[in-house]
């Protein structure tokens, strides 16, 4: 009798324990999962950030494009910069307006207004009153009128629209001539829309020669280039396909944390409730003096297509478990012992997925950067962006000069050193977050550079930076110290191209260098740009 109710109190002991377990079990496993949706949710915002940041900073390279026509002997006419313009606003569709505002003097503003009638009759200097329609603008000591702008159509209202009569835009154009700086102002609306889709304006200040001074910065004034830029415009070209599904998005500028000001919101299209819970804030890249951040929350459709049943699942399972082994209580060595098994099982399977996870690493265990693997997926990314943007894409590829000689004099732990000093040294030499510096393989390393217009400058840049380490190389044929040759190639490309024609341009390139007597870089010149694009 005894025995029988020790067997029904260790019974009901299981039970209640098995119960508590499970319940236990089944919180677990969706705190965990919930923990992974926030994660995952985070992620996609910061992926977000990322993309919006690359694809302003791409947009803003579009002013230093214009700014080549200029020079302090020669400002183009009219005609001149709108074929320009035009050129450039195919590549960079997002921007809204490129347009000339000169400083023009009160002395000299019937002049200038003369000088644009010919082809314009009616064009003077305007601003536009309280009451929100145009008029001709009032005396100043000095006008910042929107000279030149391109597209015309759509943007008649902002032609000849002086800038200095706007305490906003004043304000920005005063900011990026004191610090010869481009500088963008805060949200407006535009002066040619009559909706309330809010924009900012980009300054780059021109000037008469390289003034180095406050005092000169004012005095040689040219004027400043200027780019038009929808907001919303700009977001939505920064997602692909349905990336932003279930998602609800705030752009902030958050410059003057006191008045924080709401740049554009993107709304769900799935229609279902936003959990305003959840909230993630992620800050960009400083954008021309400004500070902007992106609020995220999920929807509630975007936390449950991320649910399982998993939860449920163990709950149930256990509860079930629990009285099948309270009716064979005898039994329960044998289901601990398959417990276990699944224990080690799941181990097992955890173990190989982290060896697998570490396989996938993206960075070079050696020298720190990107290895090869990412840079490939990287460069097969942005080349299909760039053929939809027609846009450049530079690949250059590095070799150290008699780094076997290195090795096998100093032995394999200093060529080690001599790698890690390498390719931190060029990781230096970039600083865009659009740019990728890579290790290629062995003693080779590679850097990708999106639309960059100055990749002589940057090769040049690595090969001083490299000979300035004074790493001793008795061994050298060229120098006493480590030096490198560099062949690259920049290209457009077009539909149906794939990326390794770039690499084999680079290399042929490369090969020339070294041919050349290396420490030098050679650019391959064969790739088929764009008549108006310069290296």
């Amino acid at each position: 009798m005894a025995v029988k109710v020790n067997n029904a109190a260790m019974q009901i002991f299981v039970m209640i324990a098995g119960i508590l377990l499970s319940t236990l079990s089944g919180w677990f496993l969706y705190d965990a999962e919930e923990k992974a949706i926030i994660s995952e949710f985070q992620k996609d915002i910061d992926e977000r950030a990322a993309s919006l940041s690359r694809e302003i900073e791409i947009n803003i390279e579009a002013l230093y494009t214009i700014a080549t026509l200029f020079s302090q002997d020669n400002i183009p006419d009219f005609h001149t910069f709108t074929i320009q313009a035009r050129k450039t606003l195919s590549r960079h569709k997002d921007i809204q307006a490129l347009e000339w505002v000169p400083r023009v003097p009160h002395a000299q503003r019937q002049t200038f207004e003369t000088a644009l009638r010919k082809d314009f009759v009616d064009f003077e200097f305007t601003e536009r009153k309280a009451q929100g329609h145009m008029a001709v603008a009032q005396q100043r000591p000095e006008y910042f009128p929107v000279y030149y702008v391109e597209p015309l159509i759509g943007n008649e209202a902002a032609f000849g629209f002086d800038l200095a009569s706007s305490d906003t835009r004043r304000e920005t154009l005063e900011k990026s001539r004191d610090s010869a700086t481009a500088r963008a102002t805060a949200s407006i609306t535009l002066v040619q829309e009559n909706n309330s889709s809010k924009a900012f304006l980009a300054f780059l200040p021109l000037y008469k020669g390289q003034p180095s001074t406050l005092a000169k910065r004012k005095q040689n004034l040219q004027g400043f280039i200027l780019g038009v830029y929808r907001i919303a415009d700009i977001f939505a070209s920064s997602t692909l396909n349905d990336e932003l599904l279930g998602l609800e998005i705030d752009v902030v500028d958050d410059t003057q944390p006191n008045n924080i000001d709401l740049l554009h919101s993107h709304s769900s299209s799935t229609g279902f409730t936003v959990d305003k819970n959840i909230i993630y804030k992620k800050a960009l890249p400083e954008i021309l003096g400004r500070k902007w951040s992106l609020i995220g929350s999920p929807t509630q459709s975007y936390i449950s297509v991320r649910r399982s049943v998993l939860p449920l699942f163990v709950v149930g399972a256990g509860i079930i478990f629990t009285l099948f082994i309270t009716a064979y209580i005898r039994s329960i060595t044998k289901r601990a012992n398959l417990v276990q098994r699944i224990v080690i099982e799941k181990t097992n399977e955890l173990n190989e997925a982290n060896k697998r996870l570490k396989k996938l690493s993206r960075i070079d265990g050696l020298t720190g950067i990107a290895n090869r693997r990412f840079m490939d997926e990287f460069l097969d990314r942005e080349w299909l962006r760039a053929i939809r943007q027609e846009s450049s894409v530079s690949f250059l590829l590095i070799d150290i000069d008699f780094f076997k000689a290195y090795n096998d004099n100093y032995g394999h732990l200093a060529g080690d050193e001599c790698l890690r000093k390498v390719g931190a040294c060029l990781k230096q030499q970039v600083n865009r977050a659009v740019d990728m510096v890579a290790r290629y393989g062995g003693e080779e390393f590679a850097f990708v550079l999106l639309d960059t217009h100055d990749v002589k400058l940057i090769a040049d840049r690595c090969l001083k930076s490299i000979e300035a380490l004074n790493i001793k190389h008795e061994f050298s044929q060229v120098e006493a110290v480590i030096t490198i040759s560099i062949g690259y190639c920049s290209i457009v490309p077009q539909k149906g191209s794939d990326p390794s024609s770039l690499i084999a341009a680079a290399d042929e390139a490369l090969y020339k260098a070294k041919e050349r007597g290396r420490n030098n870089a050679l650019v391959n010149l064969t790739a088929n740009l764009p008549q108006d694009f310069s290296i």
